[in-house]
This record gives structure tokens, C-alpha cells and sequence, in this order.
């Protein structure tokens, strides 16, 4: 385990790349550690190769007393040239086994986390923040420089910002300490103008990735509206109401925010950056004139001089730029390990990532006075809400938008385990159950099902993944949700592949859609079949046949139906009526018309409007016979 759930700090900007992999930490160190090196090497090279030129034109000396510096400088030219090359191969090989190593990972981190930190938008900016390249629950594309980091790439900048940090004390110290061989002063001076070029540089880290938090929230609104305006999904709408001119200009608005946001802290850090540099600069044309005094006095020879002065000037841009960066850098990578910190800790299911359990039975699911609300909200959802799901029987849940329908599913498949009473399979308190138990429990279709750019047969097998003779069951299923028709027309049959993102892929309708989402709870040996308006695509025709095959195959299991036309609700031998948040009336749809209650009202309401419809197209047929 390379993440773990502890305090992250300034050691682990090493420790963590030395986990994933000590080969390429080490690799880098000594690539770094030589670059710091190297000026330092060049200094003496360079001034030994002048004075030994001088001494040859003077004819002091013979001409082989160069050799041994030319060979040194060419000696670094080719390091150079050379290992810059091959330091971006050996590079792009890391960034490969990083990524494969710590993705995962991340991945399986993220299946454990428990579902309200998904739907939080606090904990679900602080993913976003850890894991940009993860897109969960707000959709679009990402266009902030920091949206590009990916985690793995922030853990290894991390370590090469310390690298970084470690070459420049290297390098300074060997041109300080090489200074302060020669005029001892200098050095010191030196030493003391670099000190609050640190300082701005560090309060300038701080200060950026605080503007980076609020600016990705500005982001993310804007990648929101990016996908409105571009997504496949949108087409149609985007057509008919033309809305991308509004849209677009809502876009620009955000990303203007995002631009200021980003000028504001660019601005700062460039206007300190200067100020620094103009510090520097005049600090260093001075030391440059004692260094001409030096020369002058014989203190210092011509070659170290005229090197002193190239390394002067590169010192000069380091201290005015570099720097500055570099404790910028550093600073913000310490920010974002305070938010690994709080990533880790995140509550997490831990065998979230288990297989469902083969061959779960149940005798009844009840629910004993179960309160609910969402996560950071006040309202209740459910208050106090009392019933009993027995096996092999058929439920339907019906109410207004809002009444609670979709919670008691989401309570019952275990997204949420912050509610008050008792949920109690056979008598055991389900959060007892392990994920593999709650997960066999039960198969469900929402209407926002999912849609799988895959085969069509894998779009079904998944839903019982370690059943190797489901090419049957498919067909099955295909049939009992009236798919056949449809596949027979597709070039492939079922290994035909679904969407637009593989080559010869194949757009379906919505309505069949969701009939393949309907397929898939088929092809699921869970005992508790869950419908949650899964045929709001379809015609109430074809939504009535569906409901009558799945009733076929649904014998000697336990199914909840939920769908706002009531008309389904006959299939159903308990019907439970709810309404804010509790549940106001229970029986068949026999027994509930003859309450005359709710249900009736919201039953007779649904067919009046049928009638309606009907009546007013007898009116229509009379008067044109007339």
C-alpha cells in the first residue's frame, strides 16, 4: 500500500516516489545532484583553460598544459547534450510504471469511499483537488493547468521539487564556498540577498494554491457548461432552443474569473519576482566591480575572474526567477499533501471493492421507523417510515417527485449508512452485512441507468461477471425484455459494439437503451429485483409488455417497482404510498381504490387525463365527419 490513511508532510515528498519506485528516485537524485555539480566543475575548467591559454601566448608554458582543461569543458558540453536526451526517455518510462503503479490505486481508494462523500461537493472539490483526472460527479472537460495533473504526476513533481531544492543548494554552496576562496566577502553578501528572495518565494507558494482552490471551483462550473454545449447527449436540445450563444456567454464569464484569478497571482509573483531580481542585480553589479578591484590587485587571476563572472550572471537568474519558483512550487506541494491528509481520511467501506455474494437469499427486508437526510442538508427525507419487503413478492413505491422513493432503494442497496432506526435483513441490521452481502442482495435500474461504450453481450455479462455460460442467458434476457427484433438488425448481433467511441460502434435509441439496462438486472442472480422508473423511455404499451415479461421471469423472486404511471402498479401485491417522507397508505390496488385515498386520487388523475385525450380525439373525428 503506497497511500495510507496518516499525516502526510515534507518527508513524504520523498518517501512516497522511494515507495513506488526506488530505481527511478535514485536515477533522478544522481542526475540532479550532478547538474549541481557541474557549474561548480566549469568554473575551474573554465578559468584553468584561460590562464593556461594566457600562459601559452605568453609562452610560459607549452601547449599541453590546455589539454587536460579543454578536455574537461567538451567533457561537459557532451554531459549536457547527452544527458538531457536520455534522462527524457528514461523520464517517459517512469511516468509509464508511476502511472500503473499508483492509478489503481487511487481508483480502488475512491470504489471505498463511502458514497456521501461523492454526492458532498466540500469532499468532492477535495477528490478533485487530489485526483484531477478523476470526473465523478461534476462532467466536463478540463481546461486549468492544474485540472491536467494527474495524481501521479503531482507525487513525482513533488519529489523533483525537493530534487530541485537539493541541485540548488548544491550549486550555491559550491559557488559560495568557490567565491569565498577568492574574495570571502563577496560570498557572504551573497549568502544574505538570497535570504528574503526565499522568503517571497515561499509566501508566494501559499498564497497560489490558495487562488488555485477557489479558481477550480470557478473551473468546474466552467468545464459543466463546456460539456453542455459539446456533448453528444445535448445535441438535440442545443437544436431546438438554442441556447449555446447564452451558454457561451456564461462560459466566458467563468472563465474570465478563472483568467483574473490566475493574472492576480501571476502579477503578484512577477512584481515580487522583479523586485527581487532588481535586488539581486544591483547587488551583483557591485560584487562584479570589487571582483575588477580583485583582478586589478592580483587577488584573483584573469581566468577565474572571467568564469566567475558567466557563473555570476546564471547565479543572478537563479536567485531572480528560479528560486522564487522553486519555494513557490514547494509550498504548494506542501498544501496539497494537507489535502492527501484529509483524503485519507475519508471514511471508506473497506471491502467495497468485493464481488457480489453468489446465491443470496432473503426471508424479508423491514424497515422499523428509518429517518433520513442527505448528507449537509436539514430537511428529512424519510421520518419515520415502517414496512416489510417478503421474498417472492412484488412491491411498487409510489408518491409525488420527492416523496422519498428513490432514498429507501439507495438505503436498501447500502450507498447510505447515516440514517436513524433499523433497516434488518432477516433480523440482522444490514449495516452488519459485509458489501459482498449487500451487494448480492439485490440488482437495480435507475433511470439514469448507465450506458457502456462496449459489446452489447457486455453490457449484460457484467452484471454477473464470474458466470462463464452467459451467452444463453443473454439471449434470454434479450428476448424477455423484447430486444430480439433490435439485435437481429445489428450487423454483429450481440457483439455488436454500443456508442460512438470505438470503431463500427452502433447508437442505439434511448428506449432501447434502457431495455439493455433492463437486460442486465435480468441477467443478475441477485433475489431483490429494483426498478426505479427504468422505462420512462418507453411507450406505455411497450412499458406494459415489459412490466408483464419481467413479472414472467421475476417468479420466485422478490421485485420493487417504482414509476410514476400508475398503470404498472397492478402488477404489484403491495403497494406502499408515501408521502413527506412517510408512508400514508399500503395495500393491492384493489384495496387502496377502495380507500379512496391518495392512491386513488393520483390513479383516477393519471386515467382522466387518458380519457381526456380520448374524448377530445372523438371530438375531433366527429366534427371533421360533420
Amino acid at each position: 500500500m503506497i497511500i495510507e490513511k496518516k499525516k502526510y508532510g515534507f518527508l513524504d515528498m520523498v518517501l512516497i516516489p522511494f515507495k513506488v519506485s526506488p530505481m527511478y528516485s535514485i536515477i533522478f537524485a544522481i542526475k540532479y545532484i550532478a547538474d549541481a555539480l557541474m557549474p561548480t566543475l566549469s568554473i575551474f575548467a573554465t578559468a584553468s583553460f584561460i590562464n593556461n591559454a594566457i600562459m601559452v601566448y605568453n609562452g610560459e608554458t607549452s601547449l599541453s598544459s590546455v589539454y587536460l582543461s579543454i578536455a574537461l569543458i567538451v567533457g561537459i558540453m557532451i554531459y549536457s547534450t547527452l544527458i538531457n536526451s536520455l534522462m527524457s526517455f528514461v523520464d517517459c518510462k517512469r511516468n509509464i510504471y508511476f502511472r500503473r503503479r499508483l492509478v489503481p490505486e487511487m481508483l480502488e481508494k475512491l470504489a471505498r469511499l463511502e458514497y456521501r462523500h461523492i454526492e458532498n461537493p466540500e469532499t468532492a472539490q477535495l477528490i478533485r483537488r487530489v485526483c484531477p483526472n478523476i470526473n465523478f460527479v461534476y462532467g466536463g472537460g478540463m481546461i486549468n493547468s492544474y485540472e491536467h495533473q494527474f495524481f501521479q504526476n503531482n507525487v513525482w513533481e513533488m519529489y523533483t521539487n525537493v530534487l530541485g531544492v537539493l541541485e540548488f543548494i548544491i550549486y550555491f554552496l559550491g559557488i559560495t564556498i568557490t567565491i569565498f576562496t577568492q574574495v570571502w566577502w563577496i560570498a557572504i553578501i551573497i549568502v544574505l540577498v538570497s535570504v528574503p528572495v526565499i522568503y517571497f518565494g515561499n509566501r508566494a507558494g501559499g498564497k497560489n494554491y490558495g487562488i488555485y482552490m477557489e479558481k477550480s471551483k470557478v473551473t468546474r462550473q466552467a468545464n459543466y457548461l463546456s460539456e453542455v454545449m459539446m456533448s453528444r447527449e445535448g445535441t438535440e436540445e442545443r437544436n431546438i432552443f438554442g441556447y449555446v450563444e447564452q451558454l457561451n456567454t456564461e462560459y466566458g464569464k467563468k472563465l474570465k474569473v478563472s483568467a483574473v484569478l490566475w493574472l492576480k497571482a501571476f502579477a503578484r509573483n512577477t512584481i515580487e519576482a522583479r523586485l527581487c531580481g532588481m535586488v539581486v542585480i544591483l547587488c551583483f553589479t557591485g560584487t562584479m566591480l570589487a571582483l575588477v578591484q580583485s583582478v586589478t590587485n592580483a587577488t584573483i587571476t584573469i581566468g577565474m575572474f572571467i568564469a566567475l563572472m558567466g557563473t555570476m550572471f546564471g547565479l543572478s537568474n537563479k536567485l531572480s526567477w528560479d528560486v522564487n519558483d522553486l519555494a513557490s512550487k514547494i509550498t504548494e506541494k506542501r498544501k496539497f499533501l494537507k489535502d492527501l491528509t484529509k483524503f485519507t481520511e475519508l471514511e471508506e467501506q473497506e471491502d467495497a471493492t468485493s464481488k457480489p455474494k453468489k446465491n443470496m437469499t432473503f426471508n424479508k427486508i423491514e424497515f422499523k421507523d428509518v429517518s433520513f437526510k442527505y448528507p449537509g442538508t436539514d430537511k428529512l427525507i424519510l421520518d419515520g417510515v415502517s414496512f416489510v419487503i417478503e421474498n417472492g413478492k412484488h412491491y411498487s413505491f409510489v408518491g409525488v417527485n420527492g416523496a422519498g422513493k428513490t432514498t429507501i432503494t439507495k438505503l436498501i442497496i447500502g450507498l447510505y449508512t447515516n440514517y436513524e432506526g433499523e433497516i434488518l435483513v432477516d433480523g440482522k441490521s444490514i449495516r452488519d452485512l459485509t458489501q459482498a452481502e449487500i451487494k448480492g442482495l439485490s440488482a437495480v435500474v435507475y433511470q439514469d441507468f448507465a450506458k457502456y461504450n462496449m459489446s452489447l453481450y457486455d453490457n449484460l455479462a457484467i452484471a454477473d461477471i464470474d458466470n462463464s455460460n452467459t451467452y444463453e442467458q443473454a439471449e434470454k434476457a434479450i428476448e424477455l425484455v423484447g430486444l430480439s427484433d433490435a439485435v437481429t438488425n445489428l450487423e454483429n448481433g450481440m457483439d455488436t459494439l454500443l456508442g460512438k467511441i470505438g470503431k463500427d460502434g452502433v447508437d442505439i435509441s434511448g428506449g432501447e437503451w434502457q431495455r439493455v439496462a433492463m437486460a442486465r438486472i435480468v441477467m443478475s442472480n441477485a433475489p431483490l429485483k429494483i426498478l426505479d422508473e427504468p422505462t420512462a423511455a418507453l411507450d406505455p404499451i411497450s412499458e406494459s409488455a415489459v412490466y408483464h415479461n419481467f413479472e414472467q421471469i421475476s417468479k420466485g423472486k422478490t421485485t420493487i417497482f417504482i414509476s410514476h404511471r400508475l398503470g404498472s402498479t397492478k402488477l404489484a401485491d403491495i403497494i406502499y404510498v408515501l408521502a413527506n417522507g412517510k408512508i400514508v397508505e399500503s395495500g393491492c390496488h384493489s384495496a387502496l381504490m377502495a380507500e379512496n385515498g391518495l392512491y386513488c386520487d393520483m390513479f383516477n388523475s393519471q386515467v382522466e387525463w387518458y380519457r381526456s385525450d380520448v374524448d377530445e380525439k372523438e371530438v375531433t373525428g366527429d366534427a371533421q365527419k360533420v
